[in-house]
């Protein structure tokens, strides 16, 4: 009796095992069908996933513009660019609504050029537009683009160029040094003219020397000639007044021996009487 309880239930067992096995297979079997054929609304509704809400932000980060760069875009601005004579300063602030902007380009003291207000407003866009500033240039395309625009070059100058947009945090600042052999050439080139100039004060100074030592030469021997000159005139004068004088002694020895012969003449007639 107890063995065929037992048989009883290892067959029911067996069965449950196998009954499980054929519904699992089936399921698998279906769910691969239903895999390979498209699913309409009418079979099957899905629920859409709950979309995460993003947090917006109070500024919106737009891309960099293409464009060329345009005054109302400009938060700050300032370039300077100094050498080679020329002084350049550009400065622009907006604070709000209020906007203040100043040019000032010298080029020497016969071209110096202010501007304020408005009319400097006016020049930094024309130079944006000259120049075609872009967000997306890089720091050598900016420098290059200024340099062409005012005439420089770059070696002989000294250049800073800093913007800050509207829509950017960050501050680009570009700067550029003067190039320090082109200094060490003026420094030379100075050393060279001070050189030359003592060189020609020296050569100068020695000129000066000879001819004045030739003024002088030649003064001395003026005196010398005219002391000469004077000397034969003096000795010529002498000779003269010997000769005048020996002359005279002659007519008056001459006088005095006719005056005698005359005398014994008459003696001689006297005594013949």
């Amino acid at each position: 009796m107890k063995k065929k309880i037992a048989y009883m239930l290892i067959g029911a067992l067996c069965s449950i095992i196998l009954s499980y096995g054929f519904v699992a297979y089936a399921d698998r079997d279906l769910s691969a069908t239903t895999e390979d054929q498209p699913t309409t609304a009418s079979d099957t509704y899905v629920v859409p996933p709950k979309a995460t809400a993003m947090p917006k932000s109070s500024t919106t980060q737009p891309s960099a513009s293409k464009g060329p760069i345009k005054i109302d875009q400009l938060k700050d601005l300032e370039i300077k660019i100094i050498g080679n004579g020329l002084k350049i300063e550009i400065v622009l602030e907006r604070e709000q609504t209020n906007l203040k902007s100043k040019v000032e380009i010298n080029r020497g003291q016969d071209q110096e050029n202010h501007l304020t207000g408005n009319e400097a407003a006016l020049f930094i866009q024309q130079l944006l537009d000259a120049v075609k500033l872009q967000e997306n240039m890089s720091k050598q395309q900016v420098l290059d683009a200024l340099f062409k625009h005012f005439a420089v070059e770059p070696a002989k100058v000294k250049i800073k160029f800093e913007i800050k947009l509207a829509n950017r945090p960050d501050v680009l600042n570009y700067e550029q040094e003067k190039d320090a052999d082109e200094d060490n050439a003026k420094v030379q080139n100075v050393q060279k003219k001070q050189d030359d100039q003592k060189e020609q004060i020296a050569n100068k100074d020695q000129l000066t020397q000879k001819e004045q030592k030739k003024a002088l030469i030649a003064k001395k021997k003026a005196l010398q000639e005219a002391w000469q000159k004077d000397h034969k005139e003096q000795q010529a004068k002498k000779h003269q007044k010997q000769f005048d004088r020996g002359d005279r002694d002659d007519d008056h020895d001459g006088d005095q021996g006719h005056h005698e012969s005359h005398d014994h003449e008459d003696h001689d007639y006297e005594d013949e009487d």
